[in-house]
């Protein structure tokens, strides 16, 4: 939840400070909005994230006594939960055979042509489909790494890349 539009060590700042005052919902719900927006406005949107963890641990408490559910279709019911966080806790957590999708992933299916679709939900449904089992529990490391470090949004650097020859990406020649 933190982690939307928000740079890696910005969420890991703020998650940090957030379970300093609090560690479950319970918790959290004791605290004011002033209190839980203050521990997590290095991940920005603090306002908004304020009200999705408020519902969220609401919900949490109130629909299912306060255990996390297991599986994606439940896990998406949740304020504030989408599909990619669903599928991280229930592959991370829960040991599901999802693979998140984030916008460093989706670019590398996409010019890669590993996975189709233009947006995050079809791409991850693409790759359900298509990955192999095997490649599953550590496929979101290594396209994330691979999407961050060599894909990258602005400057790909296809000369150092493993996988130009396979690739899609008109600019690979470049």
């Amino acid at each position: 939840m933190l982690s939307a539009q928000s740079l890696d060590r910005n969420t890991a700042a703020a998650t940090t400070a957030l379970f300093k005052l609090a560690r479950s919902p319970k918790g959290m719900l004791t605290l004011s909005d002033e209190q839980i927006a203050q521990a997590i406005r290095p991940a920005g949107l603090y306002n908004m994230k304020t009200r999705n963890i408020r519902k969220f641990c609401e919900q949490l408490l109130t629909d299912y006594d306060g255990v996390v559910p297991e599986t994606r279709d439940e896990l998406i019911k949740l304020h504030g939960i989408g599909r990619k966080c669903a599928d991280l806790v229930a592959h991370f957590a829960f040991g599901a055979p999802h693979i998140a999708v984030d916008t460093h992933i989706r670019r590398v299916c996409q010019r890669s042509g590993l996975a189709v679709g233009k947006v995050e939900a079809r791409v991850a449904a693409s790759l359900d489909e298509r990955a192999p089992d095997w490649a599953k529990p550590e496929a979101h490391f290594w396209l994330l790494n691979f999407g961050k470090r060599i894909c990258k949004s602005r400057t790909p650097e296809c000369a150092r890349c493993p996988i130009a020859h396979l690739c899609n990406y008109p600019q690979k020649k470049g």
